[in-house]
């Protein structure tokens, strides 16, 4: 007998068209983790799920199978995330970070509530930057990568608002005069609180260093995009 899942949270982070009629979907559960999924016939002209299975938007799912690709059964709206403009590609950005950090069928309660916050604040279109830094952070954490921001790693001595450091992958934030990042910038992250324009600036320097060094050379398709937008805005 097949397992089932029924009404399960998730959101579609990508999907790919199969054969005539059907899509194949990475769906990003709150309790199961990224599920593939093989949703027969919804691109049929009178299929009732064909615009419910977009990325940005809160559905309850069902599907069916005990092996990697299950089938999926039905899905109901429970809300949408109006991402306009450059915070759609920001969406875009963080659904790609999702695929590439988490495994398969491996769940993360927590992060699943963190891409809704962030969802919300891209939604906002207030201040996407800030909101990128911080769910950047809530990534590496949940997927082991996470490092002590208010710590020098080598001496174990609290971080200190003047000094610079720099980040060494696998340890943490080594002291450095010449370092992309302030002990004030690492402070804030570390609480949690807004970022002025010189923090979020050297917080993007920081946090792409964190993700290459966990990406090990492999292009995220979507940064090379929002790059080029934000440069001609």
């Amino acid at each position: 007998m097949e397992a089932a899942v029924h009404l399960q949270p998730g959101f579609v982070l990508q999907h790919r068209s199969y054969r005539e009629t059907s899509l194949l979907l990475d769906v990003f559960t709150r309790d199961y983790g990224i599920v593939s999924m093989l949703a027969r016939g919804v691109r049929k002209e009178k299929s009732r799920l064909a615009g419910l299975l977009q990325p940005f938007s809160l559905l309850d799912i069902s599907y069916l199978g005990r092996n990697e690709l299950k089938t999926l059964v039905g899905a109901e709206l429970t809300n949408s995330y109006d991402l306009q403009r450059l915070a759609l590609y920001c969406g875009f950005y963080v659904n790609e970070l999702l695929q590439r950090f988490l495994h398969k069928d491996d769940p993360h309660p927590q992060l699943f509530a963190d891409y809704q916050h962030c969802l919300c604040g891209l939604a906002a279109d207030g201040n996407v930057e800030q909101t990128l830094r911080y769910f950047e952070l809530q990534l590496l954490q949940e997927s082991g990568y996470g490092v002590q921001l208010d710590r020098e790693c080598r001496s174990g001595a609290g971080i200190q608002g003047a000094q610079r450091y720099g980040f060494s992958p696998g340890d943490g934030m080594v002291a450095d005069a010449d370092g992309p990042v302030s002990g004030h910038t690492l402070a804030l992250l570390a609480a949690g609180v807004a970022l002025d324009a010189v923090a979020l600036a050297e917080a993007k320097l920081l946090l792409r260093k964190m993700l290459d060094s966990r990406l090990q050379g492999r292009p995220l398709k979507s940064r090379d995009v929002l790059t080029n937008i934000i440069k001609h805005l």
